[in-house]
């Protein structure tokens, strides 16, 4: 697959998950500044870089399962290695943003399948 369609794929992935930070961003900032006692900042560069993996692994399941598997997945591990480590880390976040994964990766899995980005 070409770089043009990891990029592409990548700017779908915000597309999509723009909705979710958006409505999840006063818990999420709230919950954030409780533990780390400072406000929110977004460092760009590390998230282009997840998007960047992201348009990758959601290129990897075969059929919608498959996506939503991987997308709980890899949002659970980063959910609830968080909850694990950090005491003011919500457990009804953890579960609804490892939701949203799936359904994310279901999303944008559908929406390259049908442009014809997977190989």
């Amino acid at each position: 697959m070409s770089i043009l369609n990891y990029l592409l794929i990548a700017g779908l992935i915000i597309l999509v998950d723009l909705p979710w930070l958006v409505l999840g961003s006063k818990q999420s900032k709230a919950m954030v500044e409780s533990i780390q006692h400072s406000p929110l900042t977004v460092r760009y560069l590390p998230a282009i870089i997840v998007y960047l993996a992201l348009s990758y692994l959601v290129t990897l399941p075969e059929n919608n399962n498959d996506a939503f598997m991987l997308g709980f997945c890899i949002y659970a591990v980063y959910d609830f290695t968080n909850l694990s480590t950090f005491k003011n880390y919500s457990v009804k976040f953890a579960v609804a943003d490892s939701l949203w994964g799936g359904v994310l990766f279901v999303i944008v899995y559908n929406i390259i399948v049908s442009l014809k980005l997977k190989k």
